[in-house]
């Protein structure tokens, strides 16, 4: 393992790598946080995290980023985890919208790449240049990951858009992103700042209101089509939209 505490530093860089490290994990808890942001993901065995209140049981190849001052435990039975940790970059967390805390798939070069840079560490005689190496190696992991998100959401709301008459369910959604319905709605309020189920109502108000203005189906049609359950149902979202009833908006758009 790499470690480096160099207070001074901290306080003068923009970055600077704490620790890069791989081992059997004992139980850990800190219910105030730590001092410095972390990557941990398991490598063998299955954990169970608490991040907050939040629960989540990780297995090999899933980890979780942690922010620094975010309360947190993780344990599990013949758990190994790989970790780096590092203070600063703030804003670039900030910039991929990080958040307090989230969960990831581990890419498939991390392991190795993490190992390297502990080998590299051992051979770098400048913190400057060793926390470039741990910057270099955190900011390519943000990008993947909330890349890999941003694409995947689009595929969402793109399904979304395409199939708004279906009676889709949260379990329905989440089955298509090949996510559990937690890590889709996290991951789509984060992407859109909005739920998934608030945004498929947007979605079939809006289509709602293309077929009052231009179609000649009766008001209760236009609510199935839109994938409305009842009439009654349609009318109650469509005015908490739009500030009146379906059949209020299609005679002021008809005049």
């Amino acid at each position: 393992m790499f470690a480096e505490i160099n207070r001074e530093a901290r306080k003068q860089l923009p970055f600077v790598l704490n620790t890069v490290g791989t081992a059997r994990q004992k139980p850990l808890s800190r219910p105030d946080g730590n001092s410095f942001h972390q990557f941990i993901w398991v490598r063998h065995g299955c954990g169970s995290f608490r991040l907050r209140d939040e629960h989540y049981t990780l297995g090999v190849d899933e980890g979780a980023f942690i922010r620094a001052g975010v309360p947190h435990s993780y344990e599990g039975e013949d758990l190994q985890t790989m970790w780096l940790t590092f203070t600063g970059a703030d804003g670039l967390l900030d910039f991929c919208e990080a958040g307090d805390y989230f969960t990831f798939h581990v890419p498939a070069w991390l392991n190795e790449a993490n190992e390297g840079l502990m080998r590299e560490l051992t051979h770098t005689t400048s913190i400057v240049a060793r926390s470039g190496k741990g910057y270099a190696l955190a900011a390519e992991l943000l990008d993947v990951i909330f890349s890999e998100r941003a694409s995947t959401m689009h595929r969402v709301r793109q399904y979304l858009e395409s199939h708004y008459a279906d009676p889709l369910s949260l379990d329905d959604i989440a089955a298509i992103a090949g996510l559990d319905r937690y890590a889709l709605c996290r991951r789509y309020q984060i992407e859109y700042n909005c739920s998934v189920m608030a945004d498929l109502c947007r979605i079939r108000i809006a289509k709602a209101k293309q077929f009052l203005r231009y179609s000649g189906d009766s008001v209760e049609e236009i609510g199935r089509l839109c994938g409305f359950q009842s009439p009654s149902y349609f009318a109650k979202r469509f005015r908490e939209a739009c500030g009146r009833t379906p059949r209020e908006y299609r005679r002021a758009h008809n005049r």
